[in-house]
This record gives structure tokens, sequence and C-alpha cells, in this order.
């Protein structure tokens, strides 16, 4: 699928006025308010088309709806290129066009839903669906190296049987990817969850050498400070061991929620048209959990970076007989790890 078009994006295609009753159907005369909808062109480009479908010459009529498609993506447009995609073997493109043809089409058409429902049966029978669910919003969906969309798609994805990746990415996080093995006719979702990208290595060189207080014993400054670095650290640790049970709770709770929305819909979990209130909240869900997951992890960093300066200044201010530690320390926090480099003499 290296050279998979773009969601409805660069394919082309007009609603034939019964999908899958052939070429003498095809080529019904259309009704005249959908095509005064279309350009000078795109409506000769179609006129063509349903001449070639009508000839049983598909390949023609997928080539002049395809380029109608390119001037004027109207949905009477998407069911024709849908019936010729089907005729031609191309399944997953007759499931993309048959599927925004039914969304985009007014309901008082009954007869031709139901003729592009019929087709698009068809077309799933032998293609996955797969229900791509990518938080956060806006995060750019890639199928197989190729972008389709932004979350939340508006349809699911369809591919043809054997081995995809299915991936998201979005400025500021980790991009993730699935991989899935398509089965013809078989219904999938894929969960995406992006995480945002910790802050780029940090290096620096901390000054451990701190001054007593004018007037106060060496020795108190010292378990003072001893004390407070030790309190702060277990702060640290602390917090990020509330903050982690908070966002597992979160977790939790988007999981139930996504569920719910997923037998809500018959197995596919659509956003937001499925259900507005309840997709705004598993939004608000997901989005809470990675910014508790990102406290959590600064929680524990701050507690570790406060526990090592502590000790590495407590072995600072060590009374010794010989000469004084020499002690440099760099924090290191970064993608794959964190903690401090601790290097001199002691």
């Amino acid at each position: 699928m290296k050279t998979r078009p773009l969601l409805w994006g660069l394919s082309v295609a007009v609603a034939l006025t019964a999908p899958t009753a052939g070429a003498q159907q095809a080529a019904a005369p259309a009704v005249s308010e959908e095509t005064d909808a279309l350009t000078d062109k795109a409506r000769q480009l179609y006129e063509e088309g349903r001449q070639a479908a009508a000839a049983g010459k598909w390949a023609d009529a997928h080539a002049s709806f395809l380029a109608a498609w390119a001037i004027k993506p109207h949905y009477q447009i998407a069911s024709n290129l849908g019936v010729t995609c089907l005729k031609l073997g191309r399944n997953r493109e007759a499931a993309e066009y048959l599927t925004r043809y039914l969304r985009e089409a007014p309901a008082t058409k009954v007869k031709e839903r139901q003729s592009a429902e019929a087709s698009l049966n068809e077309a799933l029978a032998k293609v996955a669906s797969v229900t791509v669910q990518a938080a956060p919003q806006g995060a750019e969906v890639i199928v197989d190296g190729v972008a389709v969309g932004k979350a939340p798609l508006m349809d699911p994805v369809f591919l043809d049987p054997g081995k995809h990746e299915i991936g998201a990415r979005l400025d500021g996080h980790e991009p993730e990817t699935r991989s899935i093995v398509a089965t013809a006719g078989g219904k999938e979702t894929a969960v995406l969850q992006l995480e945002r990208t910790p802050s780029a290595q940090i290096g620096g060189r901390v000054d451990t050498s701190l001054s007593p207080v004018p007037g106060a014993p060496r020795d108190d400054v010292r378990t003072a400070v001893l004390v407070g670095g030790g309190i702060a650290a277990g702060a640290g640790v602390a917090a990020g061991v509330v903050f982690t049970l908070l966002a597992n709770g979160r977790a939790g709770d988007a999981e139930t929620s996504r569920q719910e929305l997923i037998v809500e819909g018959d197995g596919y979990a659509l956003c937001p048209d499925l259900n507005p209130v309840k997709c705004a909240e598993l939004k608000d869900t997901v989005l809470a959990k990675v910014d508790l997951t990102n406290a959590a992890f600064w929680s524990f960093v701050a507690g570790g970076a406060i526990g090592a300066g502590t000790l590495v200044y407590g072995l600072v201010t060590m009374k010794s007989s010989e000469s004084r530690p020499t002690v440099q320390v760099v924090p290191l926090l970064g993608t794959g790890a964190s903690g401090l480099l601790v290097s001199g003499k002691f």
C-alpha cells in the first residue's frame, strides 16, 4: 500500500442511481438539483463516466468519475466511484467511497441509499474495517506510512487482507504504531494514545558548595540541610506515587468509557457523531491521564534529584583530616532515563 491515497483525498466518484444493478442502471439520468451542484467540466466528465458505465467499460468510467471527483468531490460522484471500483475489484476504495456517500447523501434518497448499502456490504466482505481511536485530538493518523487524516477520523480505515502498520504522530508527543493483520470481512479497533515527549536531555554543572549561615554553628547548618533535603526528596517521591495512582485511575475510566461507546455503536466508537457528550468526556479523561502521568514523572525526577543532591552535600561537608573532596554533579534527563551523574574525588 505504498501508493495508498489519502482517505477520500485524490480519488474520484459519482453515485450511480442503483450502484449494484449494473451498467444500465448506472447510466440513469441524474436528478437536476444534484447535477446543478457540479461545475460544467465535472458534469461533462460525469456524463462520460455514465456512458462508459452503460457500455460496461468500467475502467474508462472509473477514469472519468475520478477526474470529476478531483474537480467536485460530490456525494453523487462518490457513489459512482464506489460502484466502478467494486466492478474493477478495488474493494478497499469502493468501501471508502460508498461509506462517504452514505454519510453525505440526504436521507430522502431511500432507494439510492439502499443500493449503496448493498454495494458497501459486498465490498466490506472482502476488506477489513478498522476503527482508529487516536488521542490527543488532532493527531495525524498514518496507515502504511501514508497520512490518512487527523483524529478523530470520521470513517473507519479500510484495509486489504494482510499485514499493515497503523500509527499516529503529533508535535510534542512520542509517535505510536500498531501492527494489524487484516482479514476479509473483519472488524478491528486500533487505540493509539500518544504520550507527551519528556524534555530533551539537560546537562549542567551544579555548585555543591553552600556557605554557612553567619553566626550559626557549621554542624547545625549541615544537619538542617540534610534533614530538609531528606524531607523534600521524600515529598517528591510521595507525590509521584500519588500522581501515578491517579493516572491509573483515569486510564481505567477512559477504557470504561471507550467500551461503553463501542457497545453503544454496535462495535464502533465513532466520535463525536455517535455520542458527543460521552466522546467529550472520554477526551477529557484521556488528557487528564496524560497530565497526571507527566506530573508523576517529574515528581519522581525532582525527588530523586533533591535526594542525590542532599547525599552529595552530606559527603562534601563531612569532617575529615584529609583534603576537602571535590565533587561535580550533572543532572541528566532524557527520554530513556533520568538521574544524576556524580564525579570527582572523595
